[in-house]
């Protein structure tokens, strides 16, 4: 049962992410990457390491990213997360919690006609920061968020 379950998931994933494609509201090379992500990225255990594995340059700060966040949350395994980016043309998002063995939460790339905006609930190992970065017109801009975690969501190891 759970194969077949696994399955009609997987289906249902792509078919949208092809739809979402051809509509013009997701990246079509965030399409032919669907299924891959950057390992080191992902597995770079501080901030500096994930820009580093990306190739990125330092980012500007921008008051044109905004970032709602609880100030405190009590479990860090669901830590609800806001960002609205205002600026023109935004490619890509990133969310990296700085205090996470493994900072970097979300890498996600945008089509042309995308609402640069999303919601989700992140993991946090500890109180941190949460920093934003935003690709807009190839420049780079963050913002950052500090949210203290009484119990935290990421088990070591």
């Amino acid at each position: 049962m759970s194969d077949r379950r696994d399955f009609l998931v997987l289906a249902t994933a792509a078919s949208l992410a092809r739809l979402l494609a051809s509509a013009g509201l997701l990246a079509s090379a965030g399409l032919a990457r669907a299924g891959e992500r950057d390992v080191h990225a992902f597995s770079a255990g501080s901030p500096e390491s994930v820009y580093a594995a990306l190739g990125l340059s330092a980012p500007v700060e921008s008051a044109a990213i905004v970032i709602q966040a609880p100030d405190v949350a009590e479990n860090g395994a669901q830590v609800p997360l806001e960002v609205t980016v205002n600026l023109p043309r935004v490619q890509r998002i990133l969310l990296i919690g700085e205090g996470n063995r493994f900072p970097l939460l979300a890498d996600i790339r945008l089509g042309e006609r995308s609402k640069p905006w999303l919601e989700a609930k992140v993991k946090l190992a500890e109180s941190s920061r949460i920093r934003v970065i935003a690709e807009a017109d190839g420049r780079l801009y963050t913002a950052t968020r500090d949210v203290r975690v009484i119990v935290g969501g990421c088990l070591p190891g």
